[in-house]
């Protein structure tokens, strides 16, 4: 509701000085000065308190700090105190009036640009509008105001004082880095003088060791790249040789476990009993170095070809591979729990091996479990799909958890749970290869589970 101010004086308090009482607290003479930071001081001018109000009413909306005085002397004082963005001054005031105080105020020559709108109710306009102007006046209201009108006008002011107050501070700012640059100038020229003749020397002396490292670095680079040349060549030969000797290792140990089997079916009733056990720890030994071969180039493969990568549904692979598990543990209670998985860029017949070694992990520990329970499921993690592979089994101690993926390294004795030790070693270089990472986290007779992850969740690529 616009709010007005009449010539007359009320009875009682106006109406609308009763509704200024709840807006944001101005400053009267007598109270102690707020701390001026970041905003702009307003003086209102006014012998009348409900006035004085109505007006701190309709401008407490642009949040500045707002002075009060209720007499032209007052107001003197305060601008002694203070540096005001605009005054609301009150012609018609017993005493001095309010010409009478802009002339007080315009005769101090640090005051004299101080924008002063006068505010009146008297009839003589023509003669009292000259008078304010001719007195540096920037406007002249007449009542009854309206607030809009008013708010915007001291708005203007608040920030065009502002905008000279930063513009003065920066002012000072740069006169201050000016002065101080100046003497920084001064002190590095002497100083720079002084040590001229010490730098030429160290000049020349720095392009000498340029020259000297130049060289260097010439020939470093040269045995660099001979070495790096020679690494790459014996690395291809090791790899060479080692997946041409796993690959001839291989065909003896098959003769070996053919021949032990030949010798169990054909002479095993003329064997001793201590004959019997040694063939059958021959052929169960030979089968088992052949199971390590056939690991080794597993891995050597994987670290040599280059895989073709489509969109896969995990969740086919985890049930495919949990099917054929079924059959070969059908005597054995395990619940496999699968949930949802996401559809992932990545090789079929690898994601499958991957999956195919965890799970066989999972059921070969969890054998001393009467009732087993390997879950198999994902979670987002910042949106990056974590896959985990998780069973109630004999579990491992944290401290042995980098082991778990190296070759040949084991946790358990071979008379507990057979193995390569190569299985897990396997599905480090699949995720691997697929730019991803794999962890473990375990704890003796509680269980392990297994983390790996490819990538987001959502198939998001273009």
């Amino acid at each position: 509701m616009a709010a007005s101010l009449e010539s007359t004086r009320p009875e009682g308090p106006s109406p609308v000085a009763v509704r200024a009482s709840s807006a944001v607290p101005a400053i009267d003479v007598a109270e102690k000065a707020p701390s001026l930071e970041h905003k702009a001081n307003i003086l209102i001018v006014d012998d009348r308190e409900d006035k004085r109000l109505a007006m701190e009413t309709i401008i407490a909306d642009l949040d500045q700090n707002i002075f009060r005085a209720a007499s032209g002397r007052d107001a003197l004082r305060l601008l002694l105190k203070h540096e005001f963005a605009v005054i609301l001054l009150d012609v018609n005031m017993p005493g001095m009036d309010g010409f009478e105080t802009a002339l007080l105020i315009r005769q101090r020559e640090s005051l004299e640009n101080v924008p002063i709108i006068f505010i009146s109710a008297i009839s003589d306009t023509e003669t009292h509008l000259t008078r304010g102007y001719s007195l540096g006046a920037v406007d002249y209201i007449l009542a009854p105001i309206v607030p809009e009108i008013l708010r915007a006008k001291v708005a203007v002011f608040v920030e065009l004082f502002k905008i000279a107050d930063q513009v003065k501070r920066q002012a000072e700012d740069l006169r201050l880095a000016q002065r101080e640059l100046e003497e920084r100038v001064r002190q590095r020229t002497r100083e720079l003088a002084v040590a001229n003749e010490a730098l030429q020397i160290e000049i020349k002396e720095r392009q000498r060791a340029e020259d000297d490292l130049r060289d260097l670095n010439g020939q470093l680079e040269q045995r660099v790249a001979q070495r790096t040349a020679e690494l790459r060549s014996a690395n291809s030969e090791l790899e060479t040789f080692t997946y041409s000797i796993a690959h001839d290792v291989r065909a003896p140990f098959r003769q070996i476990y053919s021949y032990a089997e030949m010798l169990r079916d054909e002479f095993a009733s003329s064997l001793p009993a201590n004959g019997q056990r040694y063939l059958n720890r021959i052929a169960v030994k030979s089968k088992e170095m052949e199971g390590m071969v056939d690991d080794l180039l597993s891995l050597f493969t994987i670290a040599k070809q280059s895989l073709e990568f489509r969109d896969i549904d995990l969740g086919t692979i985890v049930q495919e591979v949990v099917s054929s598990l079924k059959g070969e543990v059908e005597n054995r209670s395990i619940v496999f729990k699968v949930e949802p998985l996401p559809t992932l860029y990545c090789n079929y017949g690898l994601m499958k091996q991957a999956f195919d070694n965890l799970l066989s992990n999972a059921v070969k520990y969890t054998r001393p479990r009467e009732h087993a329970v390997i879950e198999i499921g994902c979670h987002d993690q910042g949106g990056e799909g974590i896959i985990y592979v998780r069973d109630n089994g004999v579990g491992f101690e944290m401290e042995n958890c980098k082991r778990l993926f190296g070759i040949f390294q084991r946790l358990h004795r071979p008379e507990e749970f057979e193995g390569t030790g190569v299985g897990l070693a396997l599905v480090e270089r699949i995720i691997r290869k697929h730019g991803g990472r794999i962890w473990a986290e375990g704890k003796v007779n509680e269980g392990a589970s297994f983390y790996f992850t490819l990538g987001k969740i959502e198939n998001d690529r273009e």
